[in-house]
């Protein structure tokens, strides 16, 4: 067995892995990939001979905080590749430093791993998305948005300010949105006006000609979660979180 830890992939790298992944997408597609621009990246190939069995990425999020993502060979789990590699990099990380194994909620394998290797979870972030051109519902009358600065969106409720929003839009589609930022003023929460505003709001977007949008909650928040599934939004990926910390 033998490690490589590097930020510079070669090409032969490169396909050694996207092999693995889409292997594994075969069997049971994750939302999760490798971002080879990524500058804050550093991976750990674990090798037998020539072959790549397992290979993790190690993001550096914060002074002593790292998220890590893992894909071992379809064939060769279970054979302590993932498990070499976490002791290999954990000689590289500070005592008290912060880590997370990143894996998709329901995928039972990366589940049994996090538990065996002493991972807590933490939390999952549910991510959603609704095609804009279903979405229908009469106009709010009430309720009133303005763009009062750049990209940050103003919500009037019988004109009062009561929350905000912004929005990005992806490169490749730009009626294509990620939603973030909905903030309702703590005096105005709990009165309905939430809900009363995102359906404003998916009228406001839909209008200016955004087509799909894209949201990520935490799974745990209960009543958003229900205001975006009351308002047609879909699952599309929800990604867990396992902590532990380096000894």
């Amino acid at each position: 067995m033998n490690i490589i830890k590097t930020r510079d992939l070669s090409e032969n790298m490169i396909n050694q892995i996207n092999s693995i992944v889409e292997a594994q997408d075969k069997e049971y597609h994750l939302p999760l990939y490798f971002d080879f621009s990524d500058e804050r990246c550093v991976y750990y190939l674990c090798y037998e001979s020539k072959n790549l069995m397992s290979v993790s990425a190690l993001f550096e999020i914060d002074n002593n905080i790292y998220e890590i993502i893992a894909f071992t060979d379809v064939d060769n789990r279970k054979k302590g590749y993932f498990k070499a590699v976490l002791d290999y990099l954990y000689t590289d990380l500070k005592a008290g430093t912060e880590l997370s194994f990143i894996c998709e909620r329901n995928y039972s394998s990366a589940l049994e791993c996090a538990k065996k290797l002493s991972f807590d979870y933490e939390c999952t972030e549910t991510m959603m998305e609704l095609d804009l051109s279903t979405y229908s519902c009469n106009v709010i009358t009430d309720i009133d948005i303005y763009e009062e600065d750049d990209d940050i969106f103003y919500i009037y409720y019988k004109d009062e300010e009561i929350g905000s929003f912004s929005f990005y839009t992806f490169n490749f589609d730009v009626g294509d949105i990620y939603f973030h930022s909905f903030n309702i003023y703590e005096e105005y929460q709990n009165k309905g006006l939430g809900k009363m505003s995102m359906r404003a709001i998916l009228l406001f977007l839909k209008n200016i000609g955004k087509t799909k949008i894209h949201l990520q909650l935490l799974l745990e928040n209960t009543p958003a979660y229900k205001i975006y599934t009351d308002l047609g939004f879909n699952i599309s990926s929800e990604i867990s979180y396992y902590k532990t910390f380096i000894q």
